[in-house]
């Protein structure tokens, strides 16, 4: 990466020195950060890759220790076999002379031999030697009583029709299975090796021989059985044990890596990918910013695995005060989706201008979110007096002629209400503030009752707003110093529950501050006196 910061101090300078322009800084800039993103990448994978070499190499060495191991046995094996090749040798080249009683008991022997041997096999299906077909080139003697074979030296000349054949066939008589004593073989999948050795001691079975195999269950469970369940073998029989085994693997780093390399990696890792997540990020896009499983820890085969990738952020763009077909082209070019759009009745203005959005402007979201809009629905008469005196802010820092500017959109044709009170010297008792396009205009409502809602303790701005939702209409607004914060409602008239005409306006007492009482000079001065 010195190349890279070598070549950001350059651009760096040659930017301070004015040779490029800011748009050519920043382009090129972009580039570096991109290609230095890329190189990051690339020397993780080539870091994973230098890893599994390593591995196989070291799998390459028990390999070559292995063959030289058996190149060590096979040596060995070729010895003993010219061994055996010269006592052959030196038997072919005897004479022996064998009567006819020895050489069948010799052939006897050599069966019961091996059937001594198939035998001493402790797993797999039992074998049976039931018969041998002999051919035999001697000659015949007789002496006395008894039959003689010669048997010829390897190095004899003697011509066939000289020799005589005796063919001849051994039969063991096999020994009928007892049925009724053979017993089912339980089923041991599933069970540990030690459950499994137990289930068979106790149905008079007794375990064979234990194979591995790598599995993704856990480590030591039986896998595999033989015979299989349900089987007849004979009491004290062997059953042979599959039983599986993991191999714990470390869990690389996949952060920075595209997503596709990631997949790749996951794969050669033998883990198992379970979901991929995106989230904005001002990053490459596809890129991995996080992963489930901590890099270097040590897990099984075929853990699952989730990805966080990055997305392209996108910004929303503020359509507040753009008309509707306008706010549709900006949503398209922002890369957003437009939504559902609510229309509101206003007290000014022209019809189809965007007065609020679901997602706030200059908020970072996914492409493709959608975004609801808020446009005016035409415009209704409406008179709100109000005076322009600057009261002490709310708890949210508004001062009251705002709140009712603010509010003044939100109530219904025929609402005036006014606000009364002096907070200086200087400002007037009473000012009307208009927001219809026609001064003095108010829409006739039809006489209706309804109960007052309950105000007190409520800010100024919910108070109206909530007096304009029931159409009662707000009356004068005056303050009164109070311990509560400032613009909080603390007493209505009408109160709470009266049953009034939605012409009787309803006024309204606001907390304030009290002053700050400032001492002359000259009083101080006593006071140090």
């Amino acid at each position: 990466m010195t190349n890279i910061g070598d070549i950001k101090s350059n651009l760096e300078a040659f930017r301070k020195a004015g040779t490029i322009d800011a748009s050519s800084y920043t382009s090129i800039l972009n580039k570096l950060n991109y290609t230095e993103i890329e190189i990051q990448s690339i020397q993780k994978e080539a870091l994973t890759y230098k890893e599994n070499l390593d591995k196989v190499l070291g799998e390459k060495l028990v390999l070559e220790r292995e063959k030289s191991s058996l190149a060590a046995q096979v040596a060995k094996l070729s010895n003993e076999k010219a061994g055996l090749e010269a006592k052959i040798s030196i038997l072919q080249k005897s004479r022996p002379v064998l009567s006819s009683s020895n050489l069948v008991s010799s052939f006897a022997s050599s069966l019961a031999e091996m059937d001594k041997g198939l035998k001493k096999i402790q797993s797999g299906p039992k074998y049976l030697v039931s018969g041998m077909n002999v051919t035999l080139k001697t000659n015949i003697a007789l002496e006395g009583e008894e039959l003689r074979f010669q048997m010829p030296e390897a190095d004899d000349i003697i011509s066939p029709e000289n020799l005589s054949t005796i063919e001849f066939s051994l039969k063991a008589v096999p020994e009928k299975p007892d049925i009724a004593s053979c017993k089912e073989v339980p089923g041991l999948v599933g069970l540990s090796k030690e459950e499994a050795e137990s289930k068979l001691q106790e149905a008079g079975f007794k375990a064979g021989e234990i194979l591995e195999k790598e599995s993704s269950t856990s480590q030591g469970t039986v896998i595999g059985q033989l015979p299989s369940e349900g089987s007849l073998a004979a009491p004290g029989a062997a059953v042979d044990l599959i039983i599986s085994k993991i191999i714990s693997l470390k869990v690389p780093d996949f952060s920075g890596l595209s997503l596709e390399a990631a997949k790749a990696l996951i794969e050669k890792s033998r883990l198992r990918l379970e979901g991929v997540k995106e989230k904005p990020a001002d990053k490459t896009p596809g890129m991995v910013l996080a992963q489930s499983l901590p890099p270097g820890s040590e897990v099984s085969v075929d853990t699952a695995i989730v990805l966080t990738v990055s997305v392209a952020v996108f910004k929303v763009p503020n359509l507040l005060g753009l008309e509707l077909e306008s706010a549709k082209q900006v949503i398209d070019k922002s890369g957003l989706l437009p939504g559902s759009i609510k229309e509101q009745l206003v007290s000014s203005g022209k019809p189809g201008i965007v007065l609020a959005q679901s997602l706030k402007p200059g908020a970072e979201v996914e492409k493709y979110s959608k975004i609801d809009l808020v446009v005016s629905a035409g415009k209704i008469g409406s008179v709100i007096e109000a005076p322009l005196n600057t009261f002490p802010e709310t708890a949210a820092k508004k001062p009251v002629n705002k709140i009712l500017s603010e509010t003044a959109s939100k109530l219904q044709p025929e609402t005036t209400f006014k606000v009364s009170g002096e907070t200086s010297s200087t400002a007037p008792l009473e000012t009307q503030v208009k927001t219809s396009a026609e001064p003095q205009v108010r829409a006739q409502a039809e006489p209706s009752v309804k109960p007052v809602p309950n105000l007190v303790g409520m800010p100024l701005e919910k108070a109206i707003s909530l007096l304009g939702a029931q159409e009662i209409k707000a009356g004068t607004v005056s303050e009164a110093v109070s311990t509560a914060a400032a613009g909080t409602v603390i007493s209505q008239n009408p109160c709470a529950g009266s049953a009034v005409d939605l012409s009787v306006p309803v006024s309204l007492t606001v907390s304030k501050q009290a002053p700050v009482t400032q001492l002359r000079s000259n009083t101080i001065s006593r006071i140090k006196l």
